[in-house]
């Protein structure tokens, strides 16, 4: 298929999605497809003073809750100033310390293939409701976390956990069952820490009101609308050992939450947000060199850390369980036409279930059959499977996000040019995180992931032992999980291959593309901005006017 029939063809589905997509729960961003209201810009002057920052993004975190929500874009974009983490990774890739004062591998104990850490908090931090910290809520953390994420994504975080135990008021110590690569500094990086009062006071998991230990506190959230962060007056960290996360730059953040990214532009260039950084290349080029509004604003332009990517449902309640219908699936895919269709050109395509700036990333991969897009091998395999022309029904699933929207679009045009009919059913993060985990609610899932550290990280969700019932592919699979664990301890290239190749041979997950992120930040506001490890905004350790 050509890709201006392609492109037309997304138009088309775009129009038809915005009437037949599904969107239930009340926490949708923006599902029905309008653009949220910003405010008035005869307000800029007067923010200034009041050390106001607007941010435009397109989802809403869905829950501010901690444990039991998955994972989604809109809960790390908003909510990594109000919860914090033992740790934190800096811009530079390092690990450094938040509520962790120290931490170290205890060599004396990590025996028999399992790896001890001790780790020492500083002893006095508090939430904001007072609350003091000790190694008691850190425990009471991770195991929470552990409980109630047998059913989502964060069992990729700490299903590897064997035990932690309490050394002293302020310190822990942590053994995993297996000494893997990066395992200990992913889970010490993204579980979130709160204080066991006032997470058992909150009544919901502090799914509507978090009480944590960040430098900021939600003082308001409309759902599908905005979250506004306020400085905690009373935060804990000495200013001297604040690192970018902890900073405070602004007294309050405003995040818009607005699905059309022509919006956001239109935003920006009345002064009703001050930084975005989630438009395609089309809108955000009016604020690059040569562009209308080139002199007011900076552009930041890399690659996303992130790739986009598709969950294959190979239980036996998808007809993907038949090995030739799923792997016809992904031949009939195009990434370099997804690229152009969605990305508008400026992307790259990856090779692996990750990417080329994960650790054990191995450059033979690019030169290898990666499905390659071939429509003729597609049918082929469709045949062999029995499979009729136009007999095959498929449900994508996806969030809300414009990007998978888009994907999902493009990647139902391509099934059809090879004879199947897919239907696409979009959600907002609540439920499109509750939804992946049901091999009843689709066939094909367009996702996201991570694309850093150790590559057999990432693998963590193919682990089948990490979760109660079945891997992100919806399968148990003993013969992938020894090879991941294998790889994962030992790091050695041949081992890593040998997993790689038997995932990519299942058809379990295909990695499509990074695309190309634009940090926007407007000049009068901003005099430098600053971005996490992920690529997002870090609005309160950005250098403003007023600073």
């Amino acid at each position: 298929m050509k890709f201006k029939n392609i492109l037309a063809g997304v138009l088309i589905a775009a129009s038809a999605l915005s009437m037949t997509a599904c969107g239930a729960g009340s926490s949708s961003a923006g599902g029905s497809g309008s653009a949220t209201p910003a405010p008035s810009a005869t307000a800029a002057a007067s923010e200034v003073q009041d050390k106001v920052i607007k941010v435009a993004t397109t989802s809403d975190p869905a829950s501010l809750g901690t444990y039991d929500e998955g994972s989604s874009s809109g809960r790390w974009i908003t909510l990594t100033f109000t919860y914090e983490t033992l740790v934190y990774i800096d811009n530079d890739g390092q690990f450094k310390g938040i509520l962790a004062k120290d931490w170290a591998k205890n060599e004396e104990l990590s025996k028999d293939g399992k790896a001890v850490y001790d780790v020492e908090i500083y002893d006095y931090i508090t939430d904001t409701a007072g609350n003091h910290l000790t190694a008691d809520d850190i425990i009471f953390s991770y195991n929470e976390c552990l409980a109630n994420g047998k059913g989502n994504q964060h069992s990729a975080l700490t299903g590897g956990m064997e035990s932690i135990e309490k050394t002293g008021d302020y310190s822990i110590r942590f053994t995993w069952k297996r000494d893997s690569a990066g395992e200990f500094e992913d889970a010490m990086s993204k579980v979130l820490v709160v204080s066991q009062k006032a997470y058992e006071d909150s009544g919901d998991c502090m799914r509507t009101k978090p009480v944590a230990t960040g430098p900021y506190y939600v003082k308001d959230w409309s759902t599908g609308t905005s979250l506004t962060l306020a400085k905690n007056e009373n935060y804990w960290q000495k200013p001297e050992l604040c690192g970018s996360y902890q900073k405070q730059n602004a007294d309050e953040i405003v995040f818009y939450f607005v699905s059309e990214a022509s919006q956001i532009a239109i935003g920006l260039e009345t002064g009703s947000y001050d930084m975005n950084n989630t438009l395609n290349f089309t809108n955000a080029s009016r604020f690059m060199e040569g562009g209308a509004d080139a002199a007011n604003f900076t552009v930041d332009s890399e690659r996303d850390a992130f790739l986009q990517q598709i969950w294959v449902n190979r239980s036996e309640e998808s007809p993907l369980h038949d090995l030739r219908i799923a792997q016809a699936v992904l031949y009939a895919i195009d990434q370099d036409g997804l690229i152009q269709a969605v990305a508008e050109g400026h992307g790259e395509k990856v090779y692996c279930y990750g990417s080329d700036i994960n650790i054990g990333f191995q450059e033979k991969w690019k030169t290898e059959d990666y499905y390659n897009y071939n429509v003729d091998k597609a049918k082929e395999l469709l045949a062999d499977a029995g499979v009729a022309d136009g007999s095959l029904n498929l449900t994508i699933l996806c969030d809300n996000d414009e990007t998978r929207v888009k994907i999902a679009q493009v990647v139902k045009l391509y099934l059809a040019e090879v004879g199947i009919n897919a239907e696409i059913t979009s959600f907002d993060q609540a439920l499109w995180n509750t939804y992946q985990t049901d091999p009843t609610k689709f066939d094909i899932n367009i996702s996201y992931n991570g694309g850093w550290g150790y590559i057999t990280r990432t693998w963590n969700q193919l682990d089948s032992t990490r979760y109660e019932k079945h891997n992100m592919a919806m399968v148990r699979d003993d013969k992938l999980d020894d090879l991941i664990h294998t790889a994962q301890v030992s790091q050695d290239p041949a081992d890593i291959d040998a997993a790689k190749q038997y995932m990519t041979e299942e058809a379990y997950h295909y990695g499509l593309f990074h695309k190309e992120l634009y940090g926007i930040t407007s000049n009068a506001k901003v005099t430098e901005a600053v971005y996490d490890y992920r690529g997002n905004l870090v609005p309160g350790a950005c250098t403003y006017v007023w600073n």
